[in-house]
């Protein structure tokens, strides 16, 4: 008796739910996995990552995503957040243009020891003395300028400087003065910034069900008053359930 009546209770519940899963599929909720590359001030290198898409109406759709970007030796970002895509033409036609702003964070590892960054640390300075990070890929002695902590100069205490690399001033800015590294190996420092995105893109609907979107965008990311701007393109490889 008491599975007859489970099996009847299962029977009412799909009746009830089975019209609204239909009516949200028909809403067009689709994901997707994208491949493309992203390009800032110092290299560009691969991106990858998956998306969900969700279309309020036929020129509205709100979108969540996270993407992997290859920041090149010594050092790897990722982004997450939401978008708002909005349409110039409805969803369902065959080739659909729109435009995106959106909002997340960027989160990026730097291994300062990688000869591309601050590199190896040799024995020029003795360990634990003061230095401050500087452009260039050289280092050198004297406090002199430098891109330390709060006025961005050197503190009176610091015995030289130290060449960044190819990292970007809107991170190297953000070091501080630096303790020289025993053992010869400087450390990994990782940010996490609020980011902001913009740009477009084309939805192509090759079936009701299966969709792929170039997408351009230009992810502005903030701190301390100063932007650090990477182009993202990615091609979405998207399924509409």
């Amino acid at each position: 008796m008491r599975i007859r009546t489970t099996f009847l209770l299962i029977a009412a519940v799909l009746a009830v739910t089975a019209p609204a899963a239909r009516a949200q599929s028909e809403s067009g909720i689709a994901v997707a996995v994208s491949g493309g590359i992203a390009s800032g001030t110092s290299n560009t290198g691969a991106a990858l990552g998956g998306s969900m898409l969700f279309d309020i109406n036929e020129r509205v759709s709100i979108e969540g995503q996270g993407t992997y970007l290859d920041r090149g030796a010594g050092a790897d970002g990722f982004t997450a957040g939401g978008s708002l895509l909005v349409s110039l033409f409805r969803s369902r036609e065959p080739f659909v243009p729109y435009a995106v702003v959106g909002g997340g964070v960027y989160h990026v590892s730097y291994d300062l020891a990688n000869p591309r960054f601050l590199g190896p640390a040799g024995t020029q300075f003795a360990a634990g003395s003061t230095v401050c990070p500087a452009p260039g890929t050289d280092f050198g002695f004297g406090p002199g300028p430098g891109l330390g902590a709060g006025g961005r100069t050197c503190p009176g205490s610091a015995v030289g400087y130290w060449g960044v690399g190819a990292l970007p001033q809107f991170y190297a800015r953000r070091l501080g003065p630096l303790a020289f590294p025993r053992g010869a190996a400087w450390d990994t420092r990782t940010f996490t910034d609020p980011a902001l995105s913009v740009g477009g893109g084309l939805r192509v609907n090759v079936t009701d069900r299966l969709m792929f979107r170039p997408d351009l965008r230009a992810v502005v990311v903030f701190a301390d008053g100063e932007t650090h701007t990477l182009g993202v393109f990615v091609v979405n490889v998207g399924y509409r359930f």
